[in-house]
């Protein structure tokens, strides 16, 4: 049994049964008395001082010290001013013998800021608030070596300070801390792309409340870019050229391609072995735009993409380049079909970028190139500030025509709204080869007439990537982003291979036919084109000679 004082140290005595308020029932007020003229605070219900003779037995006392003065740290700090900053000192005699051994705990308004530190000339961050003002309140236990014994040997109780209320308590920073089950909460949470603000809601709605926290918004976002600074200790680039090699070792069919410049990663090109075979058989058509630009870098990132037979996106592979110049895309490109094994597209989709159009004609000599239909609307819009021409332009974009129907109806609007001598319509006139359905329609495109690949790609990762992602965060999340796609086409499949559509057009035969053929989202598109042909009448038409 524990003997001696019963005051302030009686939550360090408790061993079971509940643990009553910080403040129990006492003012949580401080009483501020007067001692030779300076100011001190103490506890309201302290109204003796501590025996230094207070002792416990040896296997008392080590559930003292290893056990209830962890439970018990909240109501320490709160009624006595108190942290746990336990710190332990070994005491010798003069001849080298081990005999005593201290440890203490300190108020956390302990010790001070040196004052090297407020006079710097050069600080470029603001200073942090003064917490410390040197305040000598403490609690010092000894136990002898030879009996096990502890006992109270100092106990400093005046504060120069008031102490904190207890709506306060949650902010001391010896109250605050992210346990391993929080900091495993928080990292998956941000490896799916949520952002720390959330994480910190999502934290506080399952303990009901900030207070039951146990740690800040700050002390989360601490914890976070502390733990992506230690995933690139050795270097961004390096860090992410070791994870990609990495992942070649349990796939034999990935690849990447890079260049160094001044010693610094300047380019580079991947893609997985699942990639690698969707493009073998999904190759029909590639598309890819260099619009995104959302990393720390700053580096183009393109998105090489197509179409598989559920018509769902894939994504071929992923390159961040140093600038968007036509040496660079040259690069890119040659680099992809050295990873495809050299097989060529049988079309390609892209933006209007110049640079991006020379390197395709270079590296994909005689492929179908199609401009894409949403760039073409949206410059279009920048440059002509007329609603109606937007209209028939339109029309003429999207619209099935032969070559000889479009040549006229061009005509027509460019006299209508006297645009001849306007220049961007003389650009995108002579690009007509590359946008205009008349002089397409012999090739297969696979339904794509923009990159809306890219475009939701895009969408999707930003909701992983912003501009404070490393290179390696990156590639982490286009790993889940890869993912993400590929789950749709497992469960596409499965739609397909275990479920069978309810026939409902009158021309049930030729729908139940192409419901074996066709995946069911392609089914559906050519189901439309079923019923259209059972609403057609045939009637005979009489000889006219």
């Amino acid at each position: 049994m524990c003997h001696g004082y019963e005051g302030p140290l009686a939550a360090l005595d408790r061993e079971s049964g509940a643990q009553e308020n910080a403040f129990g029932d006492r003012d949580p007020f401080l009483i501020l008395s007067k001692n030779d003229g300076k100011e001190s605070y103490k506890d309201g219900d302290q109204s003796e001082d501590l025996s230094v003779e207070y002792e416990c037995s040896s296997d008392e006392s080590d559930d003292m010290m290893d056990v209830t003065v962890d439970e018990s740290e909240a109501d320490i700090i709160n009624v006595n001013g108190f942290e746990k900053l336990i710190t332990d000192l070994t005491i010798e005699d003069i001849w080298g013998l081990v005999f005593d051994i201290e440890s203490q705990l300190v108020c956390n308004k302990a010790g001070e800021r040196h004052w090297k530190h407020l006079k710097r000339d050069n600080r470029q961050r603001e200073h942090r608030a003064i917490t410390r003002v040197n305040c000598r309140a403490r609690i010092r236990f000894i136990r002898h070596y030879g009996t096990g014994k502890w006992k109270v040997s100092v106990f400093e109780s005046e504060h120069n300070h008031p102490l904190y209320p207890p709506k306060y308590r949650h902010l001391i920073t010896a109250n605050r801390v992210l346990n391993e089950a929080d900091k495993t909460q928080a990292n998956s949470l941000q490896a799916c792309g949520v952002k720390t603000c959330h994480i910190m809601g999502s934290m506080v709605f399952q303990k009901c409340g900030y207070d039951k926290v146990g740690f800040t918004s700050k002390d989360l976002h601490n914890h976070i870019s502390k733990t992506r600074r230690g995933k690139v200790k050795d270097g961004d680039a390096f860090a992410a050229l070791a994870y990609l090699l990495s992942k070649a070792d349990s796939d034999s069919l990935f690849l990447e391609k890079f260049t160094l410049k001044d010693g610094r990663l300047d380019n580079l090109v991947w893609a997985d072995g699942a990639s690698v075979v969707d493009y073998e058989c999904f190759s029909d058509v590639l598309a890819f735009d260099t619009t995104y630009k959302k990393n720390l870098y700053n580096k183009p990132l393109v998105i090489f993409s197509g179409t598989k037979h559920h018509g769902q996106t894939t994504i071929f592979g992923c390159a961040l380049l140093s600038d968007e110049r036509f040496k660079t895309f040259k690069w890119a490109l040659k680099e992809f079909l050295e990873i495809m094994l050299r097989k060529l597209s049988g079309g390609v989709v892209t933006d209007r970028d110049r640079a991006m159009r020379e390197a395709i004609l270079e590296v994909f000599p005689g492929i179908p190139h199609r401009l894409c239909a949403w760039h073409l609307h949206r410059n279009a819009i920048q440059n002509i500030k007329n609603k109606h021409f937007l209209d028939d332009f339109n029309v003429l974009l999207y619209g099935q025509f032969t070559v000889q129907i479009f040549e006229e109806r061009w005509s027509e609007i460019i006299s209508k709204y006297g645009l001849a001598e306007n220049e961007w319509v003389q650009g995108i006139y002579n690009d007509k080869m590359k946008w205009a359905t008349a002089y397409l329609r012999e090739h297969f495109f696979g339904r794509i007439r923009t990159i809306s690949q890219c475009e939701e790609i895009h969408s999707l990762l930003k909701n992983y990537v912003d501009s404070k992602t490393s290179l390696l965060e990156f590639m982490h999340k286009f790993s889940e982003v890869l993912r993400h796609y590929r789950n749709n086409h497992l469960t596409a499949d499965f739609e397909t291979f275990y479920k069978f559509p309810v026939l409902t057009t009158c021309l049930e035969n030729v729908e139940k036919q192409a419901a074996k053929l066709y995946t069911r989202n392609i089914f559906k598109l050519v189901k439309d084109e079923i019923e259209a042909a059972g609403a057609l009448n045939v009637t005979e038409c009489p000889n006219s000679g």
